[in-house]
């Protein structure tokens, strides 16, 4: 799934562009859309009940691919609901260029605040640039949209109810594993062999599934690096929380960072 998942985001964004897009021929976007058909064929439905935020991800990227352009940025709001940080740069892009939407620079601007939370080089520059590109009435109206966005959809709220999921359903595999049994997850373990696969709330499917110690380790290892950077507290510098922090601040304070 990390390789779906760094592909998605690749072609996505050079459909959505980056914050110095200026007006182009449609060909690069639309080369990146038959690239995406081409690479991500389908999406693994139990994902879904494990990590929501790179499935809805994926969603968002197959249905770009596709030409589903309201739907793809529904797709994007639902996995960003479930804490996936490319899914809110994407979104990013998205309303700072004009690009598949609307353009709204401000909005851009606070969806890039929430992707640079885990301070991550793919995103931070983005949201650097594009707080620099923007006028003081942009900037003021970027600060309030983001207060309000993160109330749904920050660290402190998305990444708590994301790991909560994550971390219940991986109790049942986890006891899958203590028992010797096997796990069937939808789209992610081989649905093949003569056994029964059981999962969670003991409904049974022809399929041999995979040994739960062994799809342990593997979603142990993707919801690593999906939580990858996730803290408590996201902090500018060392003590100061990122709650209390105008945007300007912050855009401030980790270009400082970064020279």
């Amino acid at each position: 799934m990390k390789y779906v998942s760094i592909a998605a985001l690749t072609l996505l964004c050079a459909v959505t562009g980056t914050v110095f897009a200026k007006d182009t021929a449609s060909t690069s976007s639309e080369a990146a859309k038959a690239e995406l058909r081409q690479t991500i064929q389908g999406c693994a439905q139990g994902l879904e009940r494990l990590i929501p935020g790179n499935y809805y991800f994926c969603a968002a990227a197959r249905d770009l691919g596709h030409g589903h352009n309201a739907r793809s940025r529904e797709r994007l709001q639902d996995a960003a609901h479930w804490a996936s940080k490319p899914a809110q740069y994407a979104l990013g892009l998205m309303y700072f260029n004009g690009d598949e939407g609307p353009q709204n620079r401000p909005l851009g601007i606070a969806w890039l605040a929430l992707a640079d939370e885990r301070h991550d080089p793919r995103f931070e520059g983005a949201f650097i640039q594009a707080y620099q590109q923007a006028s003081p009435a942009e900037r003021a109206a970027a600060n309030t949209y983001w207060l309000s966005l993160k109330d749904e959809y920050s660290d402190a709220v998305a990444g708590r109810r994301a790991r909560l999921r994550y971390t219940n359903e991986m109790r049942n595999i986890e006891a899958a594993s203590l028992f010797g049994g096997s796990v069937f997850i939808d789209g992610i373990t081989p649905p093949d062999g003569p056994g029964f696969g059981q999962f969670n709330n003991g409904e049974t499917s022809r399929v041999s599934g995979s040994h739960g110690f062994a799809i342990n380790r593997s979603l142990a290892k993707d919801g690593e690096e999906f939580f990858r950077g996730m803290a408590g507290t996201v902090t500018v510098g060392e003590v100061t929380p990122t709650n209390l922090v105008p945007i300007g601040q912050l855009a401030a304070g980790q270009a400082r960072a970064a020279d």
